[in-house]
């Protein structure tokens, strides 16, 4: 992505977080956004047997991907973007078990739950993966990513149509108890071989 597109993005960016409730848990040093909500998709269960029910409180992640886009400029080839990706979603867990932990709802959220097309590898960091319907809110939203996307990656338009097929809309989640057991305050940082 050249620089003009990318400040473009990023004004648009500063306006989409004005008018819409998702917050940061660290700006500029965080990859998730958030937002405390009613969860309204179809029971979860994760792998530690929690059940996340429609009604119940979640907090809803959202990669930032302006910020992500501004870690990934330069980078050119897809080993490199995933592992980068992975790193910072890595570094930003804790912090995001923190925030979860310091929040006056802590104890009616039942979990976290995100929707992605950047799912493989998050199953060793403790989500859980699911489906999604294709209904139109989701078709709308897969369509958006892909157009995220292909402003992101290096090769843009050729990438994402090799991403039609093998890059779907998941969702993905964790209990507020796996959360805080790997990631929490209380535990040992979870990153030394990050270091």
């Amino acid at each position: 992505m050249n620089s003009s597109l990318l400040m473009l993005w990023g004004l648009w960016d500063d306006v989409y977080q004005r008018c819409t409730r998702l917050r940061y848990i660290e700006k500029g040093a965080n990859i998730f956004r958030v937002v405390l909500l009613r969860y309204r998709g179809e029971t979860l269960v994760t792998t530690d047997h929690q059940v996340i029910n429609r009604g119940d409180w979640i907090v809803k992640i959202h990669i930032h991907n302006y910020y992500f886009a501004t870690l990934c400029k330069g980078v050119k080839d897809d080993l490199r973007l995933a592992l980068l990706l992975r790193r910072h979603i890595m570094l930003s867990l804790p912090k995001l078990a923190g925030y979860l932990e310091s929040m006056d709802e802590k104890e009616k959220i039942k979990g976290i739950v995100g929707t992605t097309m950047l799912h493989k590898g998050v199953q060793p960091l403790g989500f859980s993966i699911s489906d999604v319907p294709m209904n139109g809110y989701f078709r709308y939203k897969r369509w958006y990513l892909r157009l995220l996307l292909r402003f992101i990656h290096p090769d843009g338009k050729k990438r994402v149509q090799s991403w039609k097929q093998d890059m779907p809309l998941k969702r993905v989640y964790m209990s507020k108890e796996s959360l805080l057991e790997r990631y929490g305050s209380q535990n040992p940082s979870p990153l030394g071989d990050l270091h």
